[in-house]
C-alpha cells in the first residue's frame, strides 16, 4: 500500500494532456484526483472541496495559479507548484513552495508528495526564501526540491 494511497488530490492543470497524464500518474499512487483546467474551476474546488494535497501548474493560459494558493494557504491544504520554469517561475511571495519540475515522473511525483504530505513545517507565503522546511529527502533519479531549504 502507497503512502498516498486514498490521498484527495487537487490537480490544477490547464493543458489537456499534461493533465491526462498526472492524473494517470496520481491515480497509479493510489490517490483520488480532482482536475481543475480553469482558474475559476480549481478557485470553486479549493474553497469547498476536501483534498488532503493539491498540484498546482504556475501557468493557466494567461492567468497564475496564486489565488487558488492563497485559498490553500488560507484553508491549510498542502500543495507545491508545478511549471517547466522550476523555482525561476515563481513570484517572490511562493519561493518557500516545493516545486515539482515538469515533465512529470511517477518516482519524482510520488517523492515529493510524500514529502509535502509529511513534512512538519508548512510553506507560508511571504516568508524568506531561506525559510523552508530544511528537510533533505534522499533524492531519488531527478528529483530536485527547487525552493530553497529544500535543495
Amino acid at each position: 500500500m502507497s503512502a498516498l494511497e486514498g490521498r484527495r488530490v487537487l490537480l490544477v492543470e490547464d493543458e489537456s494532456l499534461v493533465a491526462m497524464l498526472a492524473e494517470d500518474m496520481l491515480v497509479d499512487l493510489g490517490c483520488d484526483v480532482t482536475v481543475a483546467m480553469r482558474l475559476d474551476k480549481a478557485l470553486a474546488h479549493a474553497r469547498n472541496g476536501s483534498f488532503d494535497l493539491a498540484v498546482l501548474d504556475v501557468n493557466l493560459g494567461a492567468q497564475r495559479s496564486y489565488p487558488i494558493a492563497d485559498v490553500l494557504f488560507e484553508r491549510g491544504v498542502r500543495f507545491l507548484f508545478a511549471t517547466g520554469y522550476g523555482f525561476a517561475g515563481l513570484e517572490q511571495a511562493y519561493r518557500t513552495v516545493p516545486v515539482v519540475q515538469k515533465p512529470y515522473r511517477l518516482e519524482q511525483m510520488q517523492d515529493i508528495l510524500i514529502h509535502v504530505m509529511t513534512c512538519t513545517m508548512r510553506p507560508r507565503k511571504d516568508a524568506p526564501a531561506d525559510a523552508g522546511c530544511g528537510c533533505r529527502p534522499a533524492m531519488s533519479g531527478a528529483l530536485r526540491f527547487q525552493a530553497e531549504g529544500f535543495a
